[in-house]
């Protein structure tokens, strides 16, 4: 239960900011990440939702391996954080690390078959969670709130 001195401090950061756009959306991130990763745990797997990216971008790099730096610059993340991510993953039998046999001071990153297996069970996890917020909302308001994700990523992005 929240105490009265945690309700008065979080009514204050709300009327103070309560109508910025860049406020509500990170209040949003945030809990979305929260519920996600408690859901990813419940579910039985060992992986945080920021590293889903990172699988995520390695399945669908079917041509060729990529190197931690191409994965970083995907996600426009640094490279020390995905890193440590992708050591996790690997850890945890998701990912293999080679050198890259022409530039020794490079690793390549590819998906182990676990780590195959694990990301149609995370999609499965992910759908059941939008299902859960958007069947909150009518179809014109979903429609609505991607189109205006989608615009703010834009203008951000330029």
């Amino acid at each position: 239960m929240i105490s009265t001195v945690e309700q008065n401090i979080k009514e204050k950061i709300f009327n103070q900011m309560g109508q910025l756009v860049v406020f509500n959306i990170n209040q949003v991130s945030h809990t979305f990440a929260r519920k996600a990763n408690r859901e990813l745990t419940k579910s039985g797997f060992s992986l945080q939702l920021e590293q889903l990216p990172i699988l995520f971008v390695v399945n669908c790099s079917t041509e060729e391996l990529l190197s931690q730096q191409d994965i970083a610059n995907m996600l426009q993340r640094d490279k020390s954080g995905i890193q440590r991510s992708i050591r996790t993953l690997e850890r945890d039998g998701y990912l293999r690390i080679t050198p890259d046999s022409v530039d020794r001071r490079k690793n390549l990153i590819q998906l182990t078959p676990a780590g195959k297996a694990i990301i149609n069970k995370v999609i499965e996890t992910a759908k059941r969670m939008d299902e859960e917020v958007t069947s909150q909302l009518t179809t014109e308001e979903i429609a609505s709130l991607l189109k205006v994700l989608s615009k703010i990523s834009g203008v951000l992005e330029s």
